[in-house]
């Protein structure tokens, strides 16, 4: 499927949060569930996909398959293991939760941050580690298989809110966004730091699937992707006009200014997707996709009336379907 051909119709619409959707995940290969988490402190697990589709009329779910209920506060972000038998949540009481996805309840909990914790990944051989992100500006690599409360190592050189991580394995490395303005790639290997200053604050950070590029957002309106090995830019996605020649509604404008927005790559990395915040021509939000190579939009989505920002966007490589998680508690599933 040529990267001209991004999903665009809606199927599903899971109407199960009372609160904006912060987070939003497949489970691992082949992606038949969604994992999402909200400002109303709970984690819902649903289909991606609704059982009966009949005559291609969008689904509504309004009650998930299950609930993941302990946090305290908003739930910021969700990360789900490989095997899918477990999964890690993160938010605004300042905790790190590791999930038993069957039975329901916590397997781990752990308190070392002291500011909400913006962002979790896992890691690992056999994703034996969990990575955490908090606006105590430090990173937290914690040990699943350990009693221990304390992390096994703890990552001080962000100077402001650490809002993003992508944990890389093949590179054993760890690239994380921060509300200072810089990107920073810590090689867990070899010891050593890579730091790009992009001067805004990042929202959001993604490698590639070969390692070789890395995805930033920043409160510019902008998404940057870096070469990871010299920081060199390599393409820049959003920006006014740029819609024109590619059929998308011109006045649709990709927005980030003031809002947590995250972007990943789609389509085996030929595809850049983000959510964005409403803007000021349509009233709403929506989700842009970009052709890697040329930059050009190949498709914005809007996200409906009332919804002012789809803050967290969820490809599924093995479905060719996506999920977006928007400010008015809804998810919605494309394909």
């Amino acid at each position: 499927m040529p990267a001209k051909q991004f999903p665009t119709q809606l199927v599903h619409t899971l109407k199960t949060h009372n609160g904006p959707v912060n987070a939003v995940t497949f489970s691992s290969s082949p992606g038949t569930y969604v994992l999402t988490g909200s400002s109303d402190r709970a984690v819902h697990l649903s289909r991606a996909l609704p059982t009966e589709h009949k005559n291609h009329a969008p689904v509504e779910t309004t009650s998930p398959i299950q609930k993941y209920e302990a946090h305290g506060y908003s739930v910021l972000d969700v990360a789900v293991a490989a095997d899918n038998s477990r999964f890690a949540s993160v938010g605004g009481d300042r905790q790190v939760f590791l999930w038993d996805v069957e039975q329901g309840g916590t397997i781990r909990r752990w308190s070392g941050h002291n500011a909400r914790v913006e962002t979790v990944q896992f890691g690992g051989e056999g994703d034996s580690v969990v990575v955490t992100g908090s606006a105590d500006t430090t990173i937290n690599i914690w040990d699943t298989k350990s009693n221990s409360y304390k992390p096994i190592q703890t990552l001080t050189e962000a100077r402001d809110t650490v809002s993003s991580l992508h944990v890389h394995m093949p590179s054993y490395s760890i690239a994380s966004g921060s509300y200072d303005g810089h990107v920073r790639i810590y090689d867990l290997r070899m010891g050593g730091t890579t730091v790009d200053v992009l001067a805004h604050p990042v929202t959001s950070v993604r490698g590639s699937n070969d390692g070789n590029a890395v995805l930033a957002s920043t409160l510019d309106g902008r998404i940057r992707m870096l070469d990871r090995a010299d920081g060199k830019l390599l393409k820049a996605f959003g920006g006014e006009g740029e819609g024109e020649d590619t059929g998308v509604d011109k006045r649709a404008t990709y927005r980030n200014s003031e809002l947590r927005i995250r972007s990943v790559f789609a389509k085996a990395d030929a595809v850049v997707m983000s959510g964005s915040e409403a803007d000021s021509h349509t009233g709403q939000a929506g989700v842009f996709a970009w052709d890697v190579l040329s930059g050009e939009v190949l498709a914005h989505v809007p996200a409906g009336a009332g919804v002012k920002a789809v803050s967290a966007v969820a490809w599924n490589e093995r479905g060719g379907n996506w999920a977006g998680g928007c400010s008015d508690g809804t998810v919605k599933v494309y394909r």
